[in-house]
């Protein structure tokens, strides 16, 4: 006991405060550009990158032009309103909704213009969602477990997100808690054609808030390009990098090229269409 005493005393004694002066970085513009074809306002968000270690909110790039160019010669124009998101009403030109056309956005920003190109994959039906009441027990919650049914497309790759919410709300905010699937599994070819497997099925539930009587579940499958996938993939592996052996922080592979079609350093961010399917179901109050 009198050793780590010692050796804590020793240790405490021995910390010093190193201030670090680092440099700021080149000011780059983020395209925050995760659209569907919804019949609702489409939203993409422009922010400027703010310093690694700021506690301020990045600031809002309201002076760029915004578009996606569509089949048929058809623009769609994103304007802004003030605060950094660029909105589309799908009332003025329809819905975003060609399913496998190669949609293009274009942003042009301080006389640079920038091209990122997104498929509109196709996404299966959401036929079913049933639930039932759980006791609780083992780390889980009493409260009532819902679970979506779809069955992936047989013959061809597919990448998807997998939003879940619990009135409206999202079930998890948690960034490195993004669900993502491959075909109706994690990975490797054994998903194909299947219904989602029930890891995926059953994680619209958080068992540490399940649902109550009145509440609604509801879910929203999205189709990604491989792209996508692989951006919000590293999203979770970053955002889950800490502890021991967490490796030092980068910026996460862009598609978003400039007009030439090269890779660029000026803009971060993604582009990414999704076809969207939704379901949800009402908890009755007995």
């Amino acid at each position: 006991m009198l050793l780590v005493c010692i050796a804590v005393v020793t240790f405490s004694s021995c910390e010093d405060v190193i201030d670090l002066d680092l440099d700021n970085g080149k000011n780059q513009l983020v395209v925050d550009a995760f659209i569907n074809s919804d019949d609702t306002v489409q939203t993409i968000r422009l922010t400027s990158s703010a310093s690694y270690f700021s506690n301020v909110a990045t600031p809002a790039n309201n002076s760029s032009t915004v578009r996606v160019l569509g089949p048929n010669n058809l623009v769609y124009n994103f304007n802004t309103d003030g605060e950094g998101n660029y909105n589309y009403d799908p009332s003025i030109n329809g819905a975003i909704d060609s399913i496998g056309y190669p949609f293009i956005l274009e942003v042009e920003h301080n006389g640079n213009l920038f091209r990122a190109t997104s498929i509109l994959n196709p996404v299966p039906i959401i036929d079913s969602m049933p639930f039932d009441f759980e006791p609780g027990g083992f780390g889980a919650e009493e409260g009532y477990y819902s679970q979506f049914y779809a069955r992936d497309f047989a013959g061809r790759k597919d990448y998807y997100w997998i939003k879940p919410f619990k009135n409206d709300s999202a079930v998890y905010d948690d960034p490195s808690f993004l669900i993502l699937s491959e075909d109706a599994t994690f990975g490797g070819d054994a998903g194909d054609g299947l219904v989602f497997i029930v890891p995926l099925r059953a994680s619209i539930t958080n068992s540490e808030v399940p649902f109550l009587e009145g509440d609604t579940s509801s879910v929203e499958l999205h189709s990604l390009n491989n792209d996508a996938y692989e951006f919000l993939d590293q999203v979770v592996n970053t955002s889950g990098n800490d502890g021991l052996f967490a490796v030092p922080p980068s910026n996460i592979r862009s598609n978003i090229l400039d007009a030439a079609g090269n890779s660029q350093d000026l803009v971060l961010g993604l582009f990414s269409i999704s076809a969207i399917s939704k379901f949800e179901v009402v908890i009755p109050i007995k």
